[in-house]
C-alpha cells in the first residue's frame, strides 16, 4: 500500500439546503500517480480525490511533508470549458492561480502549495495527491453502558464519536439534541494513566468541564461523556446508562 499521512483538517458541510450535516477527513499519499489510477487508489481505501474549499486547500496546504503540487478530486469535462468534480458537481466556485485553467482536454485540478490554488495539468501526469473521507454523527436513543455502547457503534456504524475539533463539537452540539439523557457517551477512555480517543486522534483540542481533566479519576469516573446542555466534556461512571453519539461514513 502507498505510504499516506492523516491530514485531520474538519470542514463542516451543510449540503444542498438540508438540515444534514458532514464533515471530512483528509489523507496525504506520498506516492505520485496518474489523476485516475490516485482515484482508484482514494475509492479503494477511502472516499474518493479531496474535494475541499480554498480555505480547506490553505489548511491542507500546510503540510509540511506536501511536495510542489497534488491532486485533488477535480477535472474538466472533455471537449468543454466546464470543470467537475469528482461528486458530480460543476466546479463553479474554484480559485484557479493567475492565467489557469489554460487547456481544455484530458486535464485534471492540482493544487499548488505555495498559493493553494488550482493549476490544471494533463491527467497522465504523476502527482502525490489528497484523499478524503466523509463522515457524520449520529445520537442512538437507547441507554447503554460505555462497553455496550462502543460495541454497539462498532457493529451497526464505525465507533463511538472523537470530538476532536471545534468542527465535530458543533455538530455534536447539533446532533444530540434529541438526547433522552443529559449526557451522552463518546469515545473518550481513560487506561494506563492517560485519556485518549478510541480512534488515535490527539487529545490537543479540549473542552472539559469545569472540573478539569482528571490526572488520576477514581476508578467509576474512567469514561467520557459529552454534557448535552453545558456542551463539555466530563469524566463519567462506565456503568451508567446514557444515550451516546456514534461516527457513520456518509454515502
Amino acid at each position: 500500500m502507498a505510504m499516506k499521512a492523516t491530514v485531520t483538517v474538519f470542514v463542516f458541510l451543510s449540503l444542498f439546503g438540508l438540515n444534514s450535516s458532514f464533515y471530512r477527513k483528509h489523507y496525504y499519499v506520498f506516492e505520485s500517480m496518474e489523476w485516475s489510477r490516485a482515484r482508484e487508489y482514494c475509492q479503494t481505501h477511502h472516499d474518493d480525490l479531496s474535494t475541499a474549499s480554498y480555505e480547506e486547500l490553505q489548511q491542507l496546504s500546510d503540510n509540511s511533508q506536501l511536495t510542489d503540487y497534488y491532486w485533488i478530486g477535480l477535472r474538466d469535462a472533455t471537449y468543454s470549458e466546464l470543470w467537475k468534480w469528482t461528486g458530480g458537481e460543476d466546479a463553479t466556485d474554484v480559485r484557479w492561480d493567475n492565467n489557469e485553467p489554460d487547456n481544455w482536454y484530458e486535464q485534471c485540478g492540482c493544487v499548488k502549495k505555495s498559493s493553494s490554488k488550482v493549476h490544471d495539468f494533463h491527467c497522465s501526469r504523476k502527482l502525490p495527491f489528497y484523499c478524503m473521507e466523509v463522515f457524520e454523527l449520529i445520537v442512538v436513543q437507547q441507554k447503554n453502558t460505555w462497553e455496550e455502547a462502543l460495541e454497539y457503534c462498532r457493529q451497526n456504524y464505525i465507533d463511538l464519536a472523537s470530538l476532536s475539533s471545534d468542527v465535530i463539537m458543533k455538530e455534536a452540539e447539533d446532533k444530540s439534541t434529541p438526547a433522552l439523557t443529559d449526557d451522552v457517551w463518546i469515545g473518550l477512555r481513560f487506561i494506563a494513566g492517560h485519556w485518549f480517543w478510541l480512534n488515535g486522534e490527539d487529545l490537543g483540542y479540549k473542552v472539559w468541564s469545569a472540573a478539569g481533566e482528571l490526572q488520576c479519576p477514581a476508578m467509576d469516573q474512567r469514561c467520557g461523556v459529552y454534557d448535552v446542555m453545558n456542551k463539555v466534556w466530563k469524566p463519567a461512571d462506565c456503568e451508567k446508562r446514557l444515550n451516546f453519539l456514534c461516527v457513520k461514513t456518509v454515502g
